[in-house]
């Protein structure tokens, strides 16, 4: 039941879009927006500051930074479904690496993994061509699948807050710098103004998200975690089509529904 959490932090990161949206700024801001304040929330929480295996925890905090600055970037760029569908090109690369790797592979994921990418593919058909914003997708399901391998061993013997909060301050301190150079004065113009916004992007999809979604990752299967966490483009594209207008074509819903059914059946095994 535990790895029921994956899914529900799906999610609460499926309703990113709404606050980046929101606030219109640079993915290079909004990321450190995100970042800061995820961190900042957590902290009466966590017990424990100490970096237990600096460099590997030092690589999640890089990778982490990485993924949500591509994924943003592609959120303001293109449509929120398809943003979140290239960041879960991630289970691909994951399955693969464990295949690599001599690990055995469940049944289930074996069976769960090619409807999830047929429903990928399906609600991917509608855009022709390369865009930036799409290459930005690419490059955030690259990044996520290093996360998720990593972060199944951080899990080994740090807890969810804890790596959660480490992450999050290592990632907005080492971005801290470039934000003080490029924006200046304007960090705090743009927080008074959207201030709201702001705060719920630092704690729904971030720090709340996270801290779930690590938690449900330590108790789930390397290869099956990320197949459970492709609730969230579903919910992305509900987002998007709720919030902004955004609607699916019929390939993408039959898609999404394939999508859904190999998290069930990943779920149930």
């Amino acid at each position: 039941m535990r790895c029921f959490a994956v899914v529900v932090a799906g999610i609460l990161m499926g309703s990113l879009a709404v606050f980046v949206r929101n606030i219109s700024a640079s993915p290079i801001l909004l990321t450190f927006f995100r970042l800061s304040l995820g961190a900042i929330f957590l902290l009466p929480f966590v017990r424990d500051i100490r970096m237990v295996h600096p460099k590997l925890v030092l690589s999640v905090a890089i990778v982490n930074l990485a993924t949500i600055l591509c994924y943003i970037a592609s959120i303001q760029m293109v449509e929120v479904a398809t943003s979140a569908l290239l960041l879960y090109m991630a289970p691909i690369y994951v399955t693969i690496y464990v295949w690599l790797r001599g690990e055995e592979v469940s049944r289930g994921s074996l069976i769960a993994l090619p409807l999830a990418i047929l429903g990928l593919y399906l609600m991917l058909t509608p855009y022709g061509g390369i865009s930036l914003g799409i290459v930005f997708g690419i490059l955030s399901g690259i990044f996520y699948a290093a996360l998720f391998v990593m972060m199944k061993k951080v899990r080994a013997f740090m807890s969810s807050i804890h790596i959660t909060f480490l992450s999050l301050a290592i990632s907005s301190l080492i971005l801290s710098p470039i934000v003080l150079i490029l924006f200046g004065y304007e960090i705090v113009e743009i927080f008074l103004r959207r201030y709201i916004w702001i705060l719920g992007l630092g704690s729904i999809p971030t720090a709340l998200a996270f801290t779930i979604f690590n938690y449900g990752i330590k108790y789930c299967k390397t290869e099956k975690a990320p197949i459970l966490a492709l609730v969230e483009p579903v919910s992305a594209g509900i987002f998007g089509y709720v919030v902004f207008g955004e609607i699916l074509t019929l390939k993408q819903l039959v898609g999404a529904c394939l999508i859904l059914l190999g998290i069930i059946m990943a779920y149930r095994e």
